[in-house]
């Protein structure tokens, strides 16, 4: 069965997102562009030019009604389509935009549940780069647990032996003698 993204890129071009447009957002434009797909054309410029005037009137001032509202609304239902699906007036269209974005980043939509947990798995799997964490953590046990040969090496540095401490025999000593007393 063909999805409603697929039959409609079957029937037309799409465009590439431009830098632009991608910075404001706006990706899901240029995806539903039916522009031939060739940065600088009048066309984009226009575009690009036009959105970024409705984008600056919109949000840099507080919404005066309800209209404006609403258009605030629903640019940012545009800005993140997959945050929208379940409304039940543009769900339909955010479905559509959500899997246009998919498909352009190269993912695509989980459709069983081997799919799901495949995508959680691969999550997982993935380790997000972090500079500071990377620099400054030098724990070579920062990615596994350390052997019986480090641990004894670290106990044996730190002069600490695996024995209880002392303090803990005395300790074990007093409760069990409050317990008896308890107990009488």
């Amino acid at each position: 069965m063909e999805s409603l993204f697929q039959s409609i890129t079957r029937q037309k071009r799409m465009s590439l997102p431009r830098r632009a447009m991608d910075e404001m957002g706006l990706a899901v434009c240029c995806l539903m562009c039916n522009a031939p797909d060739d940065p600088g054309t009048t066309r984009c410029k226009g575009c690009i030019e036009r959105h970024s005037a409705a984008r600056k009137a919109l949000f840099t001032e507080r919404a005066s009604s309800p209209i404006q509202q609403l258009a605030r609304t629903l640019a940012s239902m545009i800005q993140n389509p997959g945050d929208h699906l379940a409304d039940p007036v543009n769900g339909p269209y955010m479905a559509l935009y959500h899997e246009a974005l998919l498909k352009h980043q190269g993912t695509s939509q989980a459709e069983t549940m081997e799919d799901v947990e495949r995508l959680f798995e691969e999550a997982r799997s993935k380790r997000k780069p972090s500079p500071i964490r990377d620099i400054a953590n030098q724990n070579p046990w920062a990615d596994r647990n350390p052997d019986r040969d480090e641990i004894d090496k670290a106990l044996e540095a730190l002069d600490i032996s695996e024995r209880a401490p002392e303090w803990w025999d005395e300790l074990s000593d007093e409760i069990e003698a409050i317990d008896e007393s308890v107990q009488e």
